[in-house]
């Protein structure tokens, strides 16, 4: 990735706080109406140049279709849609999918969701480990999760026991709580129902997997 000029930076710099303020990137003309620029075509030249050094990627269908490639340490995925509302998602940290692990937190990581899809509250977290791949989340995906105190049979959960987390599936078995794999590798984790370590964070959304990064 190759280093930018000062007005290029501060291009860019404009149409990542555009994102994160509104949702959505700035049109031509909002950027060169921004930049005081002589028209459209300036602000084309910024951006093939930024492109070209491989902080984005545009769409040349939409007016507004721009894909930030560089975040720093962070990870955003931007709709192109030139409407509707986003909803800002934290990515926490990194959750086991495999034996009982300390969970990783970050900070500063985001991606901008549909609502429909990322309810007010919910959050991120990256997988580690093999263990659900029977429900097709591999390591390296992100699953979404919302946050609740309890689940219902079967549900796919996240569970702090003491300081470790774990990501398995929910089933009640009179006095024992049972985490399951869906990995045949792996083995489950069964626990008194009655233990104060035990606490469920939140069950899963839905699993995001970056295909091409």
């Amino acid at each position: 990735m190759k280093p930018l000029t000062h007005r290029q930076q501060q291009v860019l710099d404009y149409i990542q706080n555009h994102i994160f303020d509104i949702g959505y990137p700035p049109t031509l003309r909002e950027i060169a109406g921004h930049f005081d620029l002589s028209g459209p075509r300036a602000a084309v030249k910024h951006l093939d140049a930024l492109q070209r050094k491989g902080h984005i990627r545009r769409n040349h269908g939409s007016s507004r279709g721009i894909e930030i490639l560089s975040q720093g340490n962070s990870t955003r995925i931007y709709s192109q849609d030139d409407t509707g509302e986003r909803r800002v998602v934290s990515i926490l940290g990194t959750v086991p999918a495999g034996p009982l692990d300390l969970a990783v937190q970050e900070e500063g990581n985001t991606l901008i969701l549909d609502p429909s899809i990322a309810d007010e509250g919910t959050f991120l977290l990256r997988v580690k480990g093999d263990s659900m791949t029977g429900d097709h989340i591999l390591p390296g995906d992100m699953v979404l999760i919302k946050k609740q105190e309890t689940a219902m049979e079967g549900d796919l959960v996240v569970v702090l026991i003491g300081e470790e987390a774990t990501l398995k599936r929910f089933k009640r078995d009179g006095g024992k709580i049972t985490l399951l794999p869906s990995n045949p590798d792996h083995q489950a984790v069964v626990i008194d129902d009655t233990s104060e370590e035990i606490r469920i964070v939140g069950k899963i959304k839905a699993v995001i997997r970056i295909i091409d990064s």
